[in-house]
């Protein structure tokens, strides 16, 4: 059996060259395309759970697999999201934060009108919803090929009633708007999004949103006074029941590439799934070397997540981390209940021990990694190769 240091070195040595044969496994390309083309219309963490290979999927790119039946734990971790306080932030877990910043299915922008007030004895009228992008648009923006911009735009009309549309900017969309698609202006994307608003009809935007263009080109959206025909009903253009949401939305089709128009695609639907399928064959790829060897998933993990770490309580709160903390300090792993107290004796023990910030450094990090290969091969009865003396390890 090939020793632990060997096999990582393997595999470290061309991380591509591995990683693409991982990609290449039936498997894993069958559960990446599912993914992919589904997570873009998941809108809510419980449609998320719903979905066994979806929700599956992404527990393992995070390094959550153990956690995947524990489905009540992981709809709180992604309803109460990232703000401070939250459930994810309470956990001594990091990957638990990022995994609820992931899927994070509020994330957009949001605004709420303003009943009427008075103020100083003078009256101050209602107020529409109204969002105005973080940045102005180019003076030209490529929406030909495969590039989209899409959003969903929603208001609520009073308490009891929402509307919403998905705007979509494409090539085909932009037909009769735009002369050149690859070269559409502020003024052509705002009567583009008009138009589909206006097209929605009576059951979806039409005379409930308007949209504009701000200083410096920035899209703006508001809510606007309406009465509808029949039956007579009258939305007012403010007030607190009165709002205007904004989320990214999938890509009409598979392929598409996010174009970012200050709303919606400045998420980067695309990127999010690239980010996670890239997660989950790293994961795929320590994983498959884990069941050889323990100590070559634990080496892989350790150099993939050391260059973030700020805090040996990050390591503390890691069990793979701290795993090859223990490993390389010889110490015990700890037990299921401990005290503030030692825990703070063991992160200080980690920091004065093991220097985070030398982790930045590539080369610092290998070596580091290697050492601890082979430590673990010296203290898990590997059969010693001669390299192991490099490092002054012992294998009695």
């Amino acid at each position: 059996m090939t020793d632990t240091l060997t096999s990582y070195r393997l595999i470290a040595r061309d991380l591509a060259a591995s990683t693409k044969r991982t990609s290449a496994d039936p498997v894993f390309a069958r559960d990446t395309r599912y993914y992919a083309a589904r997570i873009g219309a998941v809108a809510s963490a419980d449609a998320f759970l719903a979905d066994r290979r979806l929700y599956g999927y992404a527990m393992k790119a995070f390094g959550l697999e153990d956690m995947i039946y524990a489905k009540a734990f992981m709809r709180k971790v992604l309803t109460e999201g990232v703000a401070p306080g939250s459930f994810a932030n309470r956990l001594a877990d990091d990957r638990y934060v990022a995994f609820a910043s992931a899927f994070d299915f509020t994330r957009g922008f949001s605004a709420r009108g303003t009943d009427a007030a008075l103020k100083n004895g003078a009256p101050i009228p209602a107020a529409p919803a109204r969002l105005g992008a973080a940045s102005g648009l180019p003076d030209t923006t490529d929406l030909s090929g495969r590039g989209e911009a899409s959003f969903t735009l929603a208001t609520q009309v009073d308490a009891q009633t929402t509307r919403s549309l998905t705007i979509r900017l494409n090539g085909t969309r932009l037909a009769g708007i735009a002369a050149d698609p690859s070269r559409v202006s502020p003024g052509e994307i705002a009567a583009a999004v008009a138009a589909q608003i206006e097209a929605s009809g009576e059951a979806g935007l039409k005379g409930l949103v308007q949209v504009g263009l701000g200083l410096k080109n920035t899209l703006f959206f508001e809510t606007t006074a309406a009465t509808r025909p029949l039956t007579g009903a009258s939305y007012p253009a403010g007030g607190a029941n009165r709002t205007l949401a904004i989320r990214n939305a999938a890509p009409s089709e598979e392929g598409r590439k996010a174009v970012d128009v200050g709303f919606g695609t400045m998420l980067g639907p695309d990127a999010q799934v690239r980010s996670v399928t890239d997660a989950y064959l790293r994961q795929t790829l320590e994983t498959e070397a884990g069941e050889a060897d323990t100590g070559v998933r634990l080496a892989l993990y350790f150099a993939r997540k050391a260059p973030s770490l700020t805090s040996a309580y990050q390591i503390l709160g890691d069990p793979a981390l701290a795993q090859v903390a223990n490993t390389m300090l010889g110490l015990p792993a700890t037990s299921g209940v401990v005290t503030s107290e030692a825990l703070a004796r063991r992160a200080s023990l980690i920091s004065a021990k093991i220097d985070l910030a030398s982790f930045r450094d590539p080369a610092k990090l290998d070596a580091f990694v290697r050492r601890f290969a082979a430590t673990w091969d010296a203290r898990n009865g590997a059969t010693q190769a001669p390299v192991l003396a490099l490092f002054g390890v012992s294998g009695s």
